[in-house]
């Protein structure tokens, strides 16, 4: 019964002549590619999600910190609340949080600005993780299809009678090595664009670090 079941898998006479093709070769690696398929969507996903996102000028836009600070050292407030409103970024969480506490010690104007800041960078590296989570997951999966391929060659073995056929012996380990080889193949790249992204954060995380010096300086004197 196992042994006829591995036979469905199998590949004709003229395909194992030829070689497989990129579908058969997926379909060889077995459920497992299932998987590993939602894994490169997803990889891909955030990625692309990561390039749109991720972005210095987009999070820390240079125009809206001059237009900010101006008025904060004009000591317009109200018109700085309705510019934070107004746009979505980091700087304007950061200075929206200071500006609600604008009748506090100078110390605790500074922690707010470092809080929020904090957060904010924080939240960051929890969107890039996921990225990197696939990484580590991806290859993690397809040793669990090396193991079943490895499994399902040991099942011919010991459930064939007499001879071993060749074929069905190399079916197990292809799907062994086709899962093993999609997993690496999900990884390498996640990780690169991983590495690539955290370089991105680390370099908003440097500047950020500069704007909220700024904006302390000139709301502590308020």
């Amino acid at each position: 019964m196992v042994v006829e079941n591995i036979e469905k898998f199998i590949p004709d006479a003229g395909i194992a002549e030829e070689g497989m093709t990129l579908w058969q070769s997926i379909q060889a690696g077995g459920e497992v590619m299932i998987v590993l398929a939602l894994l490169s969507v997803a990889a891909l996903g955030l990625v692309i999600y990561y390039f749109l996102s991720i972005k210095q000028e987009k999070l820390l836009p240079e125009d809206f910190l001059d237009e900010s600070l101006a008025l904060v050292k004009s000591k317009e407030y109200g018109k700085a609340k309705i510019l934070c409103r107004r746009d979505k970024n980091i700087i304007a969480d950061v200075l929206s949080a200071a500006l609600l506490r604008l009748d506090r010690e100078k110390i605790v104007i500074k922690e707010v600005i470092q809080d929020e800041a904090r957060r904010a960078l924080d939240g960051l590296r929890q969107k890039l993780s996921y990225l990197a989570d696939i990484a580590a997951i991806a290859p993690m999966v397809g040793l669990l299809g090396t193991v079943l391929g490895m499994i399902q060659a040991f099942n011919v073995i010991a459930f064939q009678t007499g001879a071993v056929k060749p074929i069905l012996l190399a079916s197990g380990i292809s799907k062994a090595m086709i899962t093993t080889a999609t997993g690496l193949m999900i990884a390498i790249p996640a990780m690169i664009f991983y590495s690539f992204f955290r370089g991105r954060v680390q370099a908003i995380s440097a500047r950020l670090e500069d704007i909220a010096t700024e904006l302390s300086h000139f709301l502590a004197e308020k």
